[in-house]
């Protein structure tokens, strides 16, 4: 993969360092680490559920709850990071990440317990994926001067979680095949040791403590901004099809007898999908519009979801999963950049804790919602759903964003 432009070290340049920074690249490795336990967590979780015998409505359960730590934690994150930039917020998401892991391997050895442990390890683990993700995403915003350069930015930020999908769910399913659910569940406390590493080689933008103001009313102020209010519209459109596949991906493969191998080869080939796409965005900046790329999301997200359902074997629902990562995927870093186009400097912090909220508290609810609806109605009628709520909510995309002027960088904390 090509290397990201890293504006902290056309910071130390100007600035006569002598020293090369490391700065979005390797903050992006350490995050790709950090989530990659996650995702290794949440692939393997609803499989030691399904093994076990357990009804879909734990499994939607289990997937909710790596929802609901970040729901409860993410608007203090935004101001955290707001104040403190990138160290601080950055070493409570890996104590996060570890204590995840450790609770997670002693819910594999539990029996009735099984579903609180595992419940509680995914609302922890999903509160360190979080916090990472947005104090990633703050620095990295920190570092753009314009439109253009903040597609971009959002782009390779992007690419730190779909990484992580292909690396954690994969070397999950293959170890739960080859050694069972507590070694494999255990191996993912080496994702966050290793962007532990990573974060020591970090020198990001800092934020001196003067230019912090913790304003009242800054959520309202936020909701009262109608670009914000309709981006979460298309945001919760996005992500309710990227909990549909996540949902329906094990539940599908489970009832078709796929090994757990070839459900870990499906996520990774849908987030195979998002980082392809991803990547080439920081090429394309200069020639994409917002509107136009999210519209074009929708709508081929929505096709693509209403043939998933007509084909059976293992490599049907892998081309299916590769295709909605490259549609899925691209919608995500021009929301970013639409929204934080859409708000002043100061509330940037703010809306990214909102943000989160907002996306989590989709995650808490969606995939209960999903897999009773599975139950209910059978999941060829929950593809077709999505696929007609994505299409007519493409009405709903903006004809352009609302600009504002972008901070510079500052230079990187030592």
């Amino acid at each position: 993969m090509s290397t990201p432009p890293d504006p902290s070290h056309q910071t130390a340049t100007a600035t006569g360092g002598s020293t090369r920074l490391r700065g979005l690249p390797a903050m992006i490795g350490a995050h790709v680490s950090l989530h990659a336990g996650t995702t290794g967590m949440r692939a393997i979780g609803p499989l030691v559920l399904l093994q076990a015998d357990a009804p879909a409505w734990q499994v939607g359960l289990l997937l909710a709850c790596f929802g609901l730590g970040p729901m409860l934690i993410a608007w203090q994150v935004g101001h955290l990071v707001e104040r403190h930039g990138y160290r601080k917020p950055m070493h409570v998401a890996l104590v996060l990440g570890a204590v995840a892991v450790l609770c997670a391997f002693v819910a594999t050895l539990s029996g009735d317990a099984r579903t609180l442990g595992l419940c509680l390890a995914g609302a922890i683990s999903g509160a360190s994926a979080n916090t990472g993700m947005i104090t990633l995403q703050r620095t990295a915003a920190r570092m753009a001067s314009d439109a253009a350069t903040l597609r971009s930015q959002f782009a390779w930020v992007g690419v730190a979680p779909s990484a992580s999908n292909v690396a954690g769910p994969l070397l999950a399913g293959i170890l739960l095949d080859l050694a069972g659910a507590s070694v494999a569940m255990i191996a993912m406390m080496g994702f966050p040791l290793a962007a532990w590493l990573m974060s020591r080689a970090v020198q990001a933008p800092p934020v001196p403590a003067s230019n912090y103001v913790r304003t009242p009313g800054a959520l309202r102020a936020l909701l009262s901004n109608a670009s914000v209010r309709r981006m979460m519209l298309i945001d919760f459109l996005v992500f309710s099809a990227w909990d549909v596949h996540a949902v329906l991906v094990p539940i599908l493969g489970h009832a078709r007898g796929l090994s757990a191998t070839a459900i870990g080869i499906i996520y990774a080939l849908f987030s195979a999908g998002v980082v392809i796409v991803r990547v080439a965005i920081p090429w394309l900046s200069h020639r994409l519009s917002e509107s136009r790329v999210i519209m074009f999301s929708l709508l081929a997200t929505a096709a693509i979801f209403a043939v998933y359902p007509l084909g059976e074997s293992a490599t049907f629902m892998g081309v299916c999963a590769l295709a909605l990562g490259c549609t899925i995927g691209v919608a995500q870093p021009m929301i970013m950049s639409s929204m934080h186009q859409s708000v002043n400097e100061h509330q940037r912090g703010s809306m990214l804790g909102l943000r989160s909220m907002w996306i989590n508290f989709q995650a808490v609810t969606l995939p209960v919602a999903f897999a009773a609806a599975t139950t209910a109605l059978g999941w060829s009628a929950l593809f077709w759903g999505a696929a007609a709520v994505l299409g007519a909510g493409s009405r709903a995309v903006p004809s352009s964003p609302l600009a504002q002027p972008l901070a510079t960088s500052a230079p990187p904390e030592k």
